[in-house]
C-alpha cells in the first residue's frame, strides 16, 4: 500500500534548486555577520516551558508547541530565539565576554494562525544578538546591519521602518491602565485600526490629551524628517520627548553614514513582544506584504538572568527571503561542472579511479552502465569506447591525464 500521506499544516518540503537557494541565502548572511565580528552560536531545539512563560510579554501560550518530558515537566520546541540566547549567555557569562555579539541559523516552532502559510508552525531564522553597553553607537551599527543583511542578498527596493519602544511605553505609563487594556491597544496600533481604536479610547478613562496622542500614533508614519518633526507635539511628557530625541539623532547618523534612502519612521510600531525598550526596527521589500527582518533594544529582558547586561539584535525570517529572491531572479544558482562517465563491468576499477580525479578538480561526476539514457548536456565520458563527448564533438582519449586535460580546457580549469 502507497503512502501517500500529506505534510502536516504549516511545514513544507524543499528540493534540490530550492534548498541550494536558500543554503546560500544563508551562507551570503553568515560571511556577513563575521565580517562585522560575530561568533556563531547554537541552542537547543527543546526549553522548559517556564523558561517563556516566567518573562511577561515574550510569547503567547497557544503558539508554544509543547510535549511532557519523562521527567513531568513540560517542554517546547524553541518558539522564539532571542530568550534562549539569553537563557545562554547568563548560564555562561563566567566563560565569555558580555560585550560580544553573536549570530545564530535556528528553526523556529510556533502554531501560528496561517493555515495555508506552508511555513506557519515552523520557519528558519538568522540573526544577530548583541549584549552591549547599550551606546548609541551599537544603535547605530545594528540598524546598518539590519539594512546591508537585505542589500548582501540583493534584493531590490528595500526599506527599515525605525520605531522607538520607549515613545509608545511612556505614554502608556501616562494613561495609566492595565496590562489587559494596554494590549488591546497594542493590537489596534499594529492593525492601523483608528476606527476601533477611539471606539476603545472613549470607553476608557484616560485624559483627551493621551487620546490625541494614541489617535495621532497611526499616522506617524513615513519620511523620517517629516515624522520626527510631527511627534514633537505628541511627546506630551519627558519621557516621550527623551526617546523622541533618541530616534532623531540615530537618523541624523544613519543619514550621514549615507543610508537615509533606506530609512522610514513607523512610531506606531509597538512589537507584541513587550521586551523591547529603545529603537525598534521591521525590513521589508516592496511587493511582499510581510516583514523580513524585526528587531531592536530589549535592555529590560537581561535582569531577568541576573545580567547587567543591555543588548539588541534582530531576527531575518529565511524563508520569506527565500520566496522574495525567486520572485525577483536576484540569486541565480551557478550551474555545477558536470560529467558521466559511462562504464560495463569489465571497467568498473577504471570508471571509479576516474570519477575520483574529476570529482577532486571540483567537477560533479556520475557513473552510469553504458546503455543507460543520460543527460546529453553533460560531458560523456565513455571509458570503454576510450571516447570523450564534449557538446557534441566526440574525441578519443589513451589515458586518464587527457580526459582530465579535455575537461578541464572546456572548463577553463589548468
Amino acid at each position: 500500500m502507497a503512502l501517500n500521506q500529506p505534510l502536516p499544516q504549516g511545514v513544507t518540503d524543499l528540493y534540490a534548486q530550492e534548498y541550494e537557494l536558500k543554503q546560500t541565502i544563508i551562507d551570503r548572511l553568515k560571511q556577513l555577520y563575521h565580517h562585522y565580528g560575530c561568533q556563531p552560536i547554537q541552542t537547543p531545539t527543546f526549553e522548559y516551558y517556564d523558561l517563556f512563560m516566567n518573562i511577561p510579554g515574550t510569547m503567547n501560550d497557544d503558539q508554544m508547541i509543547k510535549l511532557i518530558d519523562t521527567d513531568g515537566k513540560v517542554l517546547v520546541l524553541r518558539p522564539d530565539a532571542t530568550v534562549p540566547i539569553a537563557r545562554m549567555a547568563s548560564q555562561a557569562k563566567s566563560d565569555m565576554p558580555l560585550l560580544n555579539k553573536m549570530y545564530y541559523v535556528t528553526n523556529i516552532f510556533r502554531m501560528e494562525s496561517g493555515e495555508s502559510d506552508r511555513t506557519s508552525r515552523s520557519f528558519s531564522q538568522v540573526g544577530v544578538e548583541w549584549f552591549d553597553d547599550g551606546r548609541e553607537l551599537n544603535d547605530i551599527e545594528m540598524v546598518i546591519l539590519a539594512v546591508d543583511t537585505l542589500k548582501q542578498i540583493e534584493v531590490s527596493d528595500i526599506q527599515l521602518e525605525l520605531g522607538q519602544a520607549g515613545f509608545f511605553r511612556a505614554l502608556m505609563d501616562e494613561a495609566q491602565l492595565d496590562a489587559e487594556t494596554e494590549a488591546l491597544i497594542q493590537a489596534k496600533l499594529e492593525a492601523k485600526n483608528e476606527y476601533e481604536l477611539s471606539d476603545l479610547l472613549e470607553s476608557l478613562q484616560v485624559s483627551d490629551e493621551v487620546k490625541q496622542a494614541l489617535l495621532r500614533l497611526p499616522h506617524l508614519f513615513g519620511e523620517a524628517n517629516h515624522v520626527l518633526k510631527d511627534a514633537k507635539s505628541v511627546a506630551i511628557n519627558d519621557q516621550m520627548a527623551k526617546a523622541l530625541d533618541q530616534l532623531t539623532g540615530l537618523v541624523e547618523h544613519l543619514t550621514e553614514l549615507g543610508y537615509a534612502d533606506y530609512i522610514s519612521i513607523d512610531l506606531g510600531l509597538v512589537n507584541h513582544l513587550n521586551y523591547y525598550t529603545g529603537v525598534m526596527f521591521q525590513g521589508y521589500v516592496e511587493g511582499y506584504g510581510k516583514p523580513v527582518i524585526q528587531g531592536g533594544r530589549y535592555d529590560q529582558l537581561m535582569t531577568y538572568f541576573n545580567l547587567e547586561s543591555s543588548a539588541i539584535g534582530f531576527g531575518v525570517y529565511i524563508d520569506d527571503l527565500l520566496r522574495i529572491v525567486k520572485q525577483q531572479q536576484t540569486l541565480q544558482l551557478e550551474e555545477p561542472n558536470q560529467a558521466v562517465i559511462l562504464t560495463n563491468h569489465t571497467t568498473t576499477k577504471e570508471a571509479f579511479s576516474l570519477a575520483q580525479s574529476l570529482r577532486q578538480n571540483q567537477i560533479v561526476t556520475s557513473i552510469a552502465y553504458e546503455d543507460d539514457v543520460v543527460d546529453e548536456s553533460s560531458i560523456i565520458i565513455d571509458i570503454v569506447s576510450k571516447t570523450v563527448n564534449i557538446n557534441g564533438d566526440k574525441q578519443p582519449f589513451e589515458t586518464i591525464d587527457q580526459v582530465l586535460t579535455k575537461v578541464g580546457i572546456t572548463y577553463g580549469t589548468d
